[in-house]
């Protein structure tokens, strides 16, 4: 036992020194011997016909492609990661395409690497055919814009429509094109700025345009009180208040030409319920008489209406009293 362990020990460097240069051997000796090896490659599919678009990837996205070279080679080579370019020309109704080892892009450099077979040998696209519309462009103020300002019409937008290409299924959901949020730089009155189109909801389509030129007529916006109006009822009803505050926001051309004679507090008579109890009940009050753009508010918006009670009836008149010796009055 002694004697073999003294073996086994006796000039171990050397006997080390000996196995790691038999690896060494063995290493170059494969590398440079001519194998064959199977490596998962990916597919890359390219539409050449004009009339379709890609819209999703290749089924199954990666093949086995069998190669043949160098093991040093083939070693670098699945390291690179190759790829295989699919290029579909004249579609029709064809959605499953053949695959040859002649599609195999190799990396630079790899010369001696040649592919021979891919497994599978059929990959399937889903493919939609590609169409274009034309749609209208939306403009879409800033949220601080639409606070301070009132639009007096319709943004006028140039160009007015943008044409959208893709697939068809995806294009029949487009209704329109909107711009960026953005807000009024103001010359006066008017405005005219040059915006950009929102295409961020737009993945896989192509749009005519980038940017569109908005302009249009604006006004400040202002806020008016009428501190004291009487709300109108129905007839048989009395409101409780008796009046309310009225507050109107607009275009300041249109608010600061108002009276007292053009807006209006009601009570609509659908607003109140077929059986008022004795103490009343609470009712919307709805403002009447504010121009088109403006918006209006009661201050408090509700108020209590019930019942007008009753009028007495007028006292009976007494018959007059008939002096003595007076005559009745024949009839006629």
């Amino acid at each position: 036992m002694r004697l073999t362990a003294r073996r086994l020990t006796y000039q171990w460097r050397l006997k080390l020194t000996s196995l790691a240069l038999a690896i060494l051997l063995w290493v170059v000796v494969t590398a440079e011997q001519v194998t064959t090896q199977w490596i998962p490659v990916r597919v890359d599919a390219v539409v050449r016909d004009a009339d379709y678009v890609l819209a999703g990837g290749a089924e199954p996205a990666t093949v086995r492609v069998r190669f043949r070279g160098a093991g040093r080679e083939l070693w670098e080579l699945a390291l690179e990661q190759p790829t295989l370019v699919l290029a579909v020309r004249n579609v029709g109704n064809a959605r499953t395409f053949a695959l040859d080892p002649g599609m195999v892009r190799f990396p630079e450099g790899l010369r001696g690497v040649e592919a021979t077979d891919v497994r599978p040998a059929v990959v399937r696209l889903d493919l939609q055919r590609q169409v274009t519309r034309t749609v209208p462009v939306h403009a879409r103020i800033g949220t601080r814009s639409a606070e301070h300002f009132v639009l007096e019409d319709t943004p006028r937008v140039t160009p007015a429509t943008v044409e959208v290409t893709g697939p068809e299924a995806a294009l029949s959901q487009v209704e329109a094109v909107r711009t960026r949020a953005f807000e009024i730089v103001r010359d006066d009155s008017t405005f005219s700025q040059t915006v950009n189109l929102d295409t961020g909801g737009l993945r896989g389509l192509r749009v005519s345009a980038q940017e569109v030129r908005v302009s249009g007529r604006v006004d400040r916006r202002v806020d008016r009180a009428f501190p004291v109006m009487p709300v109108a009822v129905p007839d048989g009803y009395v409101p409780m208040p008796g009046q309310v505050e009225v507050h109107v926001s607009g275009a300041e051309r249109a608010v600061s030409r108002l009276t007292l004679r053009d807006v209006r507090a009601v009570v609509v008579l659908d607003s109140i319920p077929r059986d008022v109890p004795p103490g009343g009940v609470a009712v919307p009050v709805t403002i009447l008489g504010i121009p088109a753009g403006t918006s209006a508010r009661a201050v408090p918006n509700r108020v209590r209406i019930a019942r007008a009670a009753a009028a007495p009836p007028p006292p009976a008149t007494p018959a007059p009293a008939s002096s003595p010796g007076a005559q009745p009055a024949r009839p006629r």
